[in-house]
């Protein structure tokens, strides 16, 4: 599945570099650094079959049902991809919808996502939005029938989040 994930990321890096050659503040595009990759599957079945491709690769693994779909977060434990990127993110597609399957977005670090906006604002024709779910905050930007979501950290920090979420639903603390 690396490879896959490489090939599937060098398209990507190619409209991500258009992207950079058409904006105002190329700068501030070229310091943003890729975190992860999120795959898209069509369904549960290939949900479980790259999850365990994804497993025998990593060390850390965290598994969130979020949103009526399951969510898995990879780090790979002995390899890389493009970029030095650790990180993959497997996504189930949502009952019931069309979104196309395979890379669905890249995670960029954005060291303060406020001071992103104003940037994003000053940009014209870029199509960008403010997100939310309920664990974390970023800004996704749409580009050439893809995306990236500007984080001010990591798939992990939301992973973390979320467990602590779950630690405290148990009620145990004093």
């Amino acid at each position: 599945m690396l490879e896959e994930l490489n090939q599937a990321f060098t398209k990507y890096r190619k409209k991500w570099e258009q992207l950079v050659n058409d904006r105002t503040d190329k700068s501030f595009f070229q310091g943003l650094k890729p975190t992860a990759i999120a795959w898209k599957t069509e369904d549960l079945a290939e949900f479980d079959r790259r999850f365990r491709e994804l497993r025998e690769l990593s060390d850390q693994i965290h598994l969130g049902w979020i949103n009526e779909r399951w969510l898995g977060t990879f780090h790979l434990k002995d390899s890389s991809l493009q970029d030095s990127i650790r990180l993959v993110k497997l996504m189930q597609r949502r009952p019931g919808s069309s979104d196309a399957v395979g890379l669905d977005h890249v995670d960029f670090y954005s060291s303060q996502v406020e001071g992103a906006e104003t940037i994003l604002k000053a940009e014209p024709g870029l199509k960008w939005s403010p997100e939310d779910n309920g664990h974390c905050h970023w800004l996704s930007i749409w580009f050439a029938d893809t995306e990236a979501k500007l984080r001010t950290g990591t798939t992990v920090d939301v992973c973390i989040q979320e467990l602590q979420d779950v630690n405290k639903s148990l009620g145990l603390d004093g």
